[in-house]
């Protein structure tokens, strides 16, 4: 081959070559970008992860959300109530989340202020009403799992003495304890249900399990814990004394085998469902309110929630009696069929 015709074929290759890369960067430069995820944010009540209850089932629902709808999210651990205005602020001011989620009752005053400052904003709050359109209060009936918690100590008790131990003595936990005591009395008429004592806070485990000891002195042989992650300490006394014990929020039966029978309240659900209304657009502020007919709340031993918890935390329920089993399944269908009203707080 010649001089001539090899440069010629050279030139050719050449020219190929920038006419293929130019075609790749015009493709790069003009193909459009991918959305970025939509994010969320949380702000978890004072106590943090770790609680084993209230805030972690909340967290869940989040990272179900990231799994299942792609979302991004960031969250903070407020540590004091003078907090969250700040919190709420920050994350609002920034523009950038589809919706802003408060956990917790005590947000509330802070959310009134800062839903009125960005009235674009979405936000969710659990446990509480915030007057605000751009607000969806997630309100749980915790009174008619109580109640079905309540026929479990009733129909365990062998002393017929039962207590109750609540993080702050306010309508909020005491609407747990009343649904508790009517439960208990419907399934036990001879049961006595002690006095509810009160931590006075979400965050001392030491106190907790004080409080449950002296419900142990007085002879109470099943305690219903709802205090955060004080009632870690509570649920610990429990264990070291050989008493039936109940947690709350999220399945807890895991952590000690005297626990048997845990109140479930599907924050997890329900801040999924408000997460996946803002991605599709949805949204909308208002009362939301579910209780065992809309199954928001329940009690981790009946059949359509012990696979979900057993898979959550990898552990087998010890098997309860069917007396007990029955005796839930009983009173749980006749307060969705209207035959047993539960009283709240």
């Amino acid at each position: 081959m010649s001089k001539k015709a090899i440069s010629t074929m050279a030139a050719a290759v050449i020219i190929i070559v920038i006419v293929i890369v130019a075609a790749v960067a015009v493709y790069f430069v003009t193909k459009p970008a991918e959305p970025p995820a939509a994010k969320v944010g949380l702000i978890m009540a004072t106590g943090g992860r770790g609680d084993k209850s209230f805030n972690d089932i909340s967290y869940s629902g989040v990272v179900r959300a990231k799994e299942e709808l792609g979302i991004d999210f960031d969250f903070v651990e407020p540590t004091a109530l003078a907090e969250y205005e700040g919190y709420q602020r920050d994350f609002a001011k920034t523009g950038d989340y589809e919706i802003i989620i408060c956990i917790g009752f005590d947000q509330a005053d802070a959310l009134t202020t800062i839903a009125g400052e960005y009235p674009n904003q979405s936000f969710a709050i659990v446990d509480m009403f915030v007057d605000k359109p751009n607000v969806a209060s997630l309100l749980f009936k915790a009174n008619e799992a109580s109640y079905l918690v309540g026929v479990a100590a009733g129909t365990k008790t062998v002393t017929e003495k039962v207590g109750f131990v609540g993080g702050m003595d306010i309508t909020l936990i005491r609407d747990f304890f009343v649904g508790y005591e009517a439960g208990a009395e419907w399934a036990n008429p001879n049961v006595t249900v002690l006095e509810p004592v009160f931590v006075g806070d979400w965050g001392d485990p030491t106190r907790g399990k004080e409080l449950a000891l002296t419900l142990t002195d007085l002879e109470a042989d099943a305690i219903y814990v709802a205090a955060g992650k004080s009632g870690l300490g509570a649920l610990e006394a429990v264990n070291e004394t050989g008493v039936i014990g109940f947690g709350v929020d999220a399945c807890q039966c895991y952590l000690y085998p005297e626990i048997i029978v845990s109140m479930t309240k599907r924050v997890d659900v329900a801040v999924f469902e408000m997460i996946e209304d803002a991605v599709e657009g949805t949204f909308q502020g208002g009362v939301y309110s579910g209780g065992l007919k809309e199954k928001w709340v329940g009690v981790c031993r009946l059949p359509e929630e012990i696979e979900f918890w057993e898979q959550e935390f990898a552990f087998e329920h010890t098997p309860l009696e069917a007396a007990v089993t029955d005796k839930i399944e009983e009173a749980r269908d006749k307060i969705v069929a209207g035959e047993i009203i539960v009283p709240s707080a």
